[in-house]
């Protein structure tokens, strides 16, 4: 589902992060990845996680690597572990997976693919609380060359301070952002660039800045002549991204 300006319901009082312009702008930018169902994980005293009831779901077809061969069902567990000692699909070696064992694998029971130089950003949904008990990896996939045999899953770490953590269905698990394969630059400005750069936004908070306290001086710079509020000309200028899940 395309993600949403507002997570947290708040109470009374102003000033709340989800009232800033460029917040609202981050929450809503990109699709969020929700869970499919209710899950949760206990931890021992050992320091090893487990799911409770793990669920597991079967295709409604049955599959076969030969024409000629017996199909059965395809399997996909929701969520699972790395394993200590694993082999495949890549090694994991003990001291390594005693700061990974947090971390769970979640599918989407998704397919994902994205049109040529579009790869995912799979990431944490922006400003949710920091106390959730868990957070999302981020990783950056290749979707557009990379066909994946199996769901995408997200990797979750599950906060190593709790004993049980429970995700409910349909609540966000990651976000997901669209980003083009380029070559991106970045260098400092020069004098005059950071001049035009300077006034250009003295001329815009000057016309539309409203000030909350005028100065004496007539030619006072928008800082100089007093606070300047741009809230309500900075929604109405902003130009957002809009994202659709079409059906």
């Amino acid at each position: 589902m395309a993600g949403k300006e507002v997570y947290v319901k708040r109470g009374a009082g102003k000033g709340w992060p989800e009232e800033c312009p460029p917040i609202r702008a981050a929450n809503a930018f990109g699709f969020d990845l929700l869970a499919n169902f209710d899950v949760t994980f206990t931890r021992n005293r050992a320091g090893d996680w487990r799911a409770i009831a793990p669920t597991v779901i079967e295709s409604d077809f049955d599959y076969s690597a030969r024409e000629e061969g017996p199909g059965q069902p395809l399997v996909q567990q929701y969520a699972w572990f790395w394993e200590k000692g694993q082999r495949i699909p890549h090694v994991i070696s003990d001291n390594v997976y005693a700061q990974i064992r947090n971390q769970v694998k979640i599918s989407s029971y998704l397919f994902l693919r994205t049109d040529a130089n579009e790869m995912l950003l799979m990431t944490d949904v922006p400003n949710l609380p920091a106390d959730r008990g868990w957070r999302a990896m981020t990783a950056l996939i290749e979707t557009d060359w990379y066909p994946a045999s199996y769901p995408w899953h997200a990797v979750i770490e599950l906060s190593p301070g709790a004993k049980k953590v429970t995700i409910k269905r349909g609540e966000p698990l990651c976000r997901v952002v669209p980003v083009r394969r380029d070559t991106y630059f970045a260098q400092q400005m020069s004098t005059n660039e950071f001049n035009d750069f300077f006034e250009r936004g003295q001329a815009w908070l000057a016309t539309h800045g409203r000030v909350e306290h005028e100065s004496a001086d007539p030619s006072a710079t928008p800082q100089a002549a007093g606070v300047v509020d741009i809230t309500r000309t900075y929604v109405k200028q902003q130009v957002r991204s809009k994202f659709i899940v079409q059906r």
